[in-house]
């Protein structure tokens, strides 16, 4: 395993990036020796994955499940339209991460988004990766969800009426709120709920 993978998927499974200085003395090295490794992309030996393993009390190797960061950058604004199939990356994130942390029975259901442009913020801003869950998209309680609008791709909070009307609302106060009639000729299509802003921490 790569040093940029390795500090990736430690991020994953114990919500932090080790020090370079912590490698070391966990793997047992000369301080600085990790300075080379990362500027070089280096590949850790099993042993020392083995190492990392037992004093963090993780599997580095099964621990964790591939999410579909799908590159789409729907819209807290104007909508993204997409013309072509969206790229899907596979990014890990630690099982206990998803059940304990985040509660979360589920993790095939999650995927990845990239938000775009900065009508949800201070809740969401341009470019946060978003944590959307797949299977909830019942919006009769509110929420901030991934949707499509006549195909258009959005990021927004919706609120359903007792009249049966939907308003779409952006957190930033500078855009206004959009109401839609139940007989409106609109056609809305929900992927999924946003449940964590993961640039704003696990």
């Amino acid at each position: 395993m790569k040093y940029s993978k390795l500090l990736d998927t430690l991020q994953n499974l114990i919500g932090f990036r080790p020090k370079q200085a912590d490698l070391c003395e966990i793997l047992q090295l000369k301080k600085g020796a990790m300075s080379a490794r990362a500027t070089r992309d280096s590949e850790f030996s099993q042993d020392e994955i083995a190492l990392l393993e037992a004093h963090y009390g993780i599997d580095l190797l099964t621990d964790c499940v591939e999410l579909e960061y799908i590159k789409i950058n729907p819209s807290c604004g104007k909508g993204t339209v997409v013309l072509d199939e969206a790229d899907v990356t596979p990014v890990r994130i630690g099982k206990e991460i998803i059940r304990d942390l985040w509660k979360i029975p589920h993790p095939s259901d999650l995927k990845l988004f990239r938000a775009s442009g900065d009508s949800m913020e201070p809740v969401i801003e341009d470019g946060n990766i978003l944590l959307v869950d797949t299977s909830r998209r019942d919006f009769n309680n509110g929420g901030i969800f991934v949707l499509t609008i006549n195909n258009e791709w959005f990021v927004k909070r919706l609120r359903l009426r007792v009249t049966g009307e939907l308003d779409i609302i952006s957190d930033n106060q500078k855009y206004p709120m959009e109401t839609l009639k139940p007989e409106s000729d609109v056609e809305i299509s929900i992927v999924g709920r946003v449940i964590k802003n993961l640039s704003r921490g696990l």
